[in-house]
């Protein structure tokens, strides 16, 4: 590196190590620019993290670049930003990065200056998942904000810069004990006041940023830098039920307590945390949007039912007609019609004669069906009038979850609604388990049923990395993965985080099937493995 010039400014096309060819600035930020770059190499997008040129010969900043590599590579997580590569080329230090499709939140407030509460729930229970990833490998972000949090087109949250990062009890720490490290506006109490820190001042910069998300301010804010960080010490933040009384009370209260002054009366880790949440996205998804609350009900289907919508009545069947006239009693006597009336309804011969075919044929024809076929495969419970008439496009009408070599034979069933509620901030989860293979467990899963046996592509969206899925069609439901037959889909993460998954044969049961799962921040370092299906949607076939 030269120490008497400094590195000029690349322009787009630029190729850095000759192998990262710059193609736009995405980002700027007070040490470095982000560009969007092509890995020449592996032929894909990545994100290339440049310390701007005055910089490049500050050895403090320096080293903190480099370092901010380091401490990310060590993370693992699929809400964490991956760091795929630290590089020096004449002068210039880049930190290569997975290029991440979307905005920061930082653009998101920017944009439309408040989230909906679900929207803000989504995002702290995936950045809690991310500390808690950071914090069991004993680091400290120290530098949570909206500008470090990115939201993929996918929904996908994604924690980010590492660069003033700290090792928890260790004795190397690249800043001055005179300067506070991180954005003023989103510092805890303990970092202005330049105490011993641990991973609960990170939870106190997200309760700055989740109540921002709902506010659109930050509760701290003075004439400078100084002054903002200083009001956190003297008084607690307004009362968001104040601000915002339409906010459900259980939140408001998660975020007033990562709030608190004092790091014993916050959460004691952001698992603890991050199941707060959870919890109460759970209670939003089981509430009704109106009337009185509902009893809650077993939605498991019943092998070989069709489970029909409420209020569904299938075409073809008879109803009672309703009176004209509402006063006139169903037992009053209608006028006798005359001979010449009863001739004019009198059915043609022809009809007649259709008629009686048609119901010879089929008691001929139908018991044979019933009787001779393959004993895995179930008559539909509809009549001749539904497969004649009904056009409806086919749906999810059950699900259950497929556990057969488990204690007690299901997994999570009271998750199971968050797999068709339409919220990519809601999944159905296994257990936390020691291996990414489930043990002596083959593996675990979900059972969908749809309307009718039909030609159908079903559309899946698993959460995190380090999967692998098999997807099954058939007209029984049975809790013997042999008798599924084949796989219809089978896949890693490497095909991205939805299936689509198309049956080869007309079906009415599917089971998606987590053979392998990931290490989930929202799981214990004993048991890190976990599997989350987020959405599960269906179409007729194309």
């Amino acid at each position: 590196m030269s120490s008497s010039s400094h590195p000029s400014s690349p322009q787009p096309g630029t190729v850095l190590a000759g192998r990262y060819r710059l193609e736009e600035i995405r980002a700027h930020g007070g040490m470095a620019d982000v560009w969007r770059a092509t890995d020449l190499q592996l032929g894909r997008i990545v994100a290339v993290k440049l310390l701007k040129p005055h910089l490049a010969n500050e050895s403090t900043l320096s080293q903190r670049f480099r370092r901010e590599a380091i401490a990310a590579a060590k993370l693992d997580h699929s809400s964490i930003v991956t760091v795929h590569d630290a590089i020096e080329d004449d002068g210039r230090l880049a930190v290569i990065m997975a290029f991440i499709d979307g905005r920061s939140l930082r653009e998101e407030l920017d944009h439309d200056q408040t989230l909906s509460v679900s929207k803000v729930l989504h995002i702290g229970l995936y950045v809690l998942a991310a500390l808690n990833a950071a914090h069991q490998q004993d680091l400290i972000h120290r530098d949570v904000k909206p500008g470090n949090i990115l939201i993929s087109k996918r929904n996908e949250v994604l924690l980010t810069d590492f660069g003033i990062a700290k090792i928890l009890d260790g004795d190397e720490d690249l800043t001055s004990e005179n300067i506070m490290m991180g954005t003023a506006k989103y510092l805890s109490p303990e970092q202005v006041r330049g105490d011993q820190l641990d991973g609960r001042a990170d939870l106190y910069s997200l309760g700055l940023v989740l109540y921002e998300c709902l506010v659109g301010k930050v509760p701290f804010v003075g004439k400078n830098d100084t002054d903002t960080a200083l009001a956190r010490l003297h008084r607690d933040p307004t009362d968001l039920s104040t601000l915002r009384p339409d906010v459900d009370p259980k939140v408001t209260t998660i975020i007033h307590k990562l709030l608190a002054r004092e790091p014993e009366d916050r959460y004691a880790n952001a698992r603890e945390a991050g199941e707060a949440i959870q919890k109460v996205i759970n209670a939003r998804k089981s509430q009704p949007t109106t009337g009185a609350p509902r009893t809650e009900r077993d939605r498991t289907p019943t092998p070989g039912k069709v489970i029909r919508p409420k209020n569904h009545t299938p075409t073809g069947t008879i109803r009672t007609p309703t009176p004209s006239n509402p006063s006139q009693s169903p037992q009053e006597k209608r006028p006798t019609p005359s001979p010449s009336e009863l001739k004019k309804r009198r059915p043609s011969p022809l009809l007649i004669g259709g008629i009686v075919v048609s119901v010879l044929l089929a008691l001929l024809i139908i018991p044979r069906i019933l009787d001779s076929g393959d004993p895995k495969v179930v008559a539909p419970a509809t009549t001749l009038a539904d497969l004649i008439t009904n056009t409806d496009p086919i749906k999810i009408t059950g699900f259950q979850s497929f556990d057969p070599q488990g204690d007690d034979g299901e997994e999570n069933p009271d998750l199971l609604a968050n797999i068709t509620d339409g919220d990519l901030s809601t999944a159905w989860s296994t257990d936390c388990y020691q291996s990414s293979t489930f043990g002596s467990k083959s593996g675990v899963g979900v059972v969908v049923q749809i309307s009718a046996s039909a030609m159908a592509e079903l559309q899946i969206g698993i959460l995190g990395r380090d999967w692998q899925a098999e997807v099954y069609a058939a007209n029984t439901n049975s809790d013997d993965l042999a008798l599924w037959g084949s796989p219809i889909w089978e896949g890693t993460d490497e095909s991205g985080s939805t299936i689509s998954a198309t049956f080869s044969a007309p079906s009415q049961y599917v089971l998606v099937y987590l053979k392998k799962v990931g290490a989930s921040g929202l799981c214990s370092n004993r048991n890190p493995y976990r599997g989350d299906i987020s959405e599960i949607s269906i179409i007729n076939a194309p």
